[in-house]
């Protein structure tokens, strides 16, 4: 291995009771795996078995906690006790190898296309929808934000009882928490919205939530949660960097062990803020800050190589990788071995030995805005859900 790598292989400590071998975290994603219920299927264990060694904590794709956040046609579910099963195989498949299994758990909100397909209506903060959206979105009642707080409190037993060794709250990609967070998408003037406080005060009690029940159940579980640092859209702002580190601050003082910055683009994880105090500074430098001493920060965001993870590493305590996780999922294997010049994110000729869902390649143009991988990747995984062999 390189001199510049070894901080990439040096112990973290998670919390009191864990401590991981290196900083390597593969980033949570959807690969429709799963039935439409949700359901654990032999494709998820293998794609997990396959990478069982791409890092250190492995996080899977958000698992929506009631069916009313039902987002993805093929996405996992933790919504019922009869699911336990199945994630407990996903756990095993994720462990096989001595990493930390995650369990990624998420209400969609008025983004949850599945539910609105099965049961016509689609939950948000409030009830104007964007133009984007081709149904219109319902605003909860109070009665259902309690609720959706107690789905997410269940959520974390069930990946307790199924063997995780920890969850991550989706506060991020514009679904419920981040909905309820952004002042675009919550126009509520009661407990649940109006100042940036109160926007504050849904996912903090889902986190509240969660600590609680790993609290009475395991108190040695990981918790991390995901935000988006930014939600800006041209003119419409949901909240800049200066309100996401309001936020974090919260979170940290609750106690995560974890907060994991979803950033996107070329060098995403060196994105700078586009508007507020911290205007031109790098993102995850002003989150490491904040964190310091408090919680570690992962970050996500076109960690496609030896030298991208080495610089993210100097941003950030975690070094996520998403694009890099499906591409070639030996890739620290690589690193370790002084075989970085290997690594490739063209999956020409070899889409069969990455163990991806076949459903997958449906969502590979989803992988072009990020900007991470070659045009050829994504017409081959195209072609692969399509039923060519992947060879």
């Amino acid at each position: 291995m390189k001199p510049a790598y070894e901080k990439l292989f040096a112990p973290v400590h998670l919390n009191d009771s864990v401590t991981l071998p290196n900083r390597f975290v593969m980033s949570p994603m959807v690969v429709n795996g799963s039935t439409e219920d949700g359901d654990v299927t032999d494709v998820d264990v293998t794609y997990f078995e396959r990478r069982a060694q791409t890092a250190s904590l492995l996080i899977t794709g958000a698992a929506h906690v009631a069916r009313s956040g039902h987002a993805f046609r093929y996405g996992l579910g933790v919504d019922s006790d009869t699911q336990i099963p199945g994630l407990a195989r996903l756990a095993r498949a994720a462990k096989s190898a001595g990493a930390r299994a995650i369990l990624q758990i998420f209400h969609a909100g008025r983004e949850a296309k599945s539910a609105q397909r099965a049961y016509s209506i689609a939950y948000g903060p409030s009830d104007d929808a964007p133009d984007f959206l081709p149904y219109p979105v319902t605003g909860m009642t109070d009665r259902h934000v309690r609720e959706v707080i107690a789905d997410f409190g269940e959520a974390t037993r069930r990946a307790i009882e199924a063997g995780f060794d920890g969850v991550e709250i989706h506060g991020a990609n514009h679904y419920l928490l981040q909905q309820f967070f952004s002042a675009s998408s919550n126009r509520r003037d009661d407990h649940w919205g109006g100042s940036v406080e109160a926007r504050m005060n849904f996912p903090l009690a889902v986190l509240e939530c969660v600590k609680r029940t790993a609290r009475e159940l395991k108190p040695d579980f990981i918790i991390g949660y995901r935000l988006s640092p930014e939600e800006i859209h041209g003119d419409t702002v949901g909240y800049g960097v200066d309100e996401s580190l309001q936020l974090a601050e919260r979170i940290a003082d609750q106690g995560v062990d974890y907060i994991h910055l979803s950033q996107w683009g070329p060098r995403g994880y060196a994105s700078q803020a586009k508007i507020g105090s911290h205007r031109g500074e790098i993102i995850t430098d002003a989150f490491s800050s904040l964190c310091a001493g408090r919680t570690l920060v992962a970050v996500a965001g076109d960690i496609t190589s030896a030298e991208k993870a080495a610089d993210a590493a100097t941003h950030a305590d975690l070094v996520a990788l998403a694009s890099a996780a499906l591409c070639y999922p030996d890739f620290v294997q690589a690193i370790a071995a002084g075989r970085e010049d290997e690594i490739t994110m063209d999956v020409r000729g070899r889409v069969a030995d990455l163990v991806l869902p076949q459903s997958f390649g449906n969502m590979a143009t989803v992988l072009r805005g990020s900007g991470s991988v070659p045009e050829e990747t994504i017409e081959a995984l195209r072609a692969y859900a399509n039923g060519a062999s992947g060879r």
